[in-house]
């Protein structure tokens, strides 16, 4: 499922990228009843050159600011 972060910039390696949507990997413990934490992020962004580019890395790498 993306969800739509049009209205946050993303912070990724000390860049600030304009993020299009992002997609996060949840992992599962089935010993509780909801997801126990986000693993990795699949992120559309739209890079320096203006072109769209999608980063994916581990959450931690990431940080949203909203506009």
């Amino acid at each position: 499922m993306r969800i739509d972060m049009s209205n946050y910039k993303m912070i990724y390696q000390d860049q600030v990228f304009n993020v299009i949507s992002i997609m996060p990997t949840v992992d599962f413990d089935n010993s509780k009843p909801h997801p126990t934490k986000i693993k990795f992020i699949n992120a559309t962004v739209i890079n320096e050159n203006g072109e769209l580019a999608i980063i994916d890395d581990e959450a931690w790498m990431f940080k949203f600011v909203r506009r």
